[in-house]
């Protein structure tokens, strides 16, 4: 095999898992897929996501997987993961949201974004 062909076969595969990267993660990424409540992206591009909690949830409980829309680029999904499980007892039915910015997750300005994660109705609170 010439040095060309080995480079050639190398970007093959790294296009090969650009392209797969942008249809669905990795089961094998850190964490589990997490249920959400709500998202949705401000006009300064903030993404909020609500997300349940037992009074213990934070960013720093998640891992934002970003993958980018091979075709045209300027599209994006984000899949929150959650890392640490939030073993606190508080009643909260609404969750907690999070906030992440654009630079957070190295998105560029300009950029369509979305959450990925399944949803769930916010259940709403007893009276």
């Amino acid at each position: 095999m010439t040095r060309w062909m080995a480079v050639a076969g190398s970007a093959l595969m790294l296009a090969a898992c650009a392209a797969a990267s942008s249809a669905q993660p990795s089961r094998d990424l850190p964490g589990e897929r997490e249920t959400i409540h709500d998202w949705y992206v401000q006009a300064d591009g903030t993404i909020r996501v609500q997300v349940r909690s037992n009074g213990c949830t934070t960013k720093e409980s998640f891992e934002p997987v970003v993958m980018v829309d091979s075709r045209t680029r300027w599209s994006f999904t984000v899949e929150l993961r959650r890392l640490q499980p939030d073993l606190c007892r508080a009643y909260l039915p609404e969750g907690v949201v999070l906030v992440w910015t654009r630079d957070d997750l190295g998105l560029p300005r300009g950029g369509t974004v979305r959450v990925i994660n399944p949803q769930a109705p916010t259940p709403r609170p007893r009276r």
